[in-house]
């Protein structure tokens, strides 16, 4: 695969990773993941729990144009306010 730039929808290799024109994703921890879902108007997370033996919460938000993902073992408990989807997987691998 040529990364050479001369094809729009070619993906970008930068540091060793690969990064599409569909965004950049972010893996941060769930206090930083709480924090950045509080600075948001009108909240939307998208919640998955995975796991057979052992459930791992992941969860995933938007703000200023970057996907946040965070895992936890245990529910985060968000406001009120906060819209949750609940989804069957999210892809979370950056």
């Amino acid at each position: 695969m040529k990364f050479d730039g001369s094809d729009a929808t070619q993906p970008r290799s930068i540091g060793g990773r690969i990064f599409t024109d569909r965004g950049t994703g972010v893996r941060v921890k769930s206090e930083d993941f709480m924090t950045i879902v509080s600075k948001s108007e009108e909240p939307l997370v998208v919640e998955t729990a995975e796991g057979f033996f052992t459930k791992i919460y992941k969860y995933a938000t938007a703000y200023k144009g970057f996907v946040f993902f965070t895992e936890s073992l245990n529910r985060l408990q968000f406001t009120a306010q906060t819209e949750i989807i609940q989804a069957q997987s999210i892809s979370s691998d950056i």
